[in-house]
């Protein structure tokens, strides 16, 4: 709620190993693939996982919509993640990434990505 905890990423790609991560050993995100780029819930289910892991004793509660790709808590076993769920029909009004988080995001992410670019052209061109 603070904006102190930052969770990386999670990007959701059609390619298992896109051909642009060749030779790349670290992502600043973490990527996982589906036939059509859609979060499944599979993956969503391996990443819940992961991060109740990393967060050893740390205590958190993650709003979530009625998504299929969202799995019931009691699926799951988590020890240090809640999940609570919206109420149905009212997603488009009170989710917080319906919010603008989204957009705001991704136009932070990609800013941050093509300055990078933009640094490394640089950098061989010097």
């Amino acid at each position: 709620m603070t904006g102190t905890l930052k969770k990386t990423p999670l990007v959701v790609g059609k390619s298992k190993k896109p051909r642009c991560f060749k030779g790349v050993k670290n992502l600043p995100v973490n990527y996982a693939n589906s036939y059509n780029a859609w979060m499944t819930s599979n993956i969503f289910k391996e990443f819940l996982l992961k991060w109740d892991k990393e967060l050893k004793d740390e205590k958190i509660v993650i709003l979530l919509d009625n998504s299929s790709a969202h799995p019931a808590e009691e699926e799951l076993h988590l020890k240090n993640i809640k999940l609570m769920f919206l109420p149905p029909n009212t997603t488009s009004i009170i989710q917080p990434f319906d919010q603008g988080i989204i957009r705001s995001l991704k136009f932070h992410y990609r800013k941050t990505i093509v300055q990078q670019i933009i640094k490394d052209i640089d950098s061989h061109n010097s």
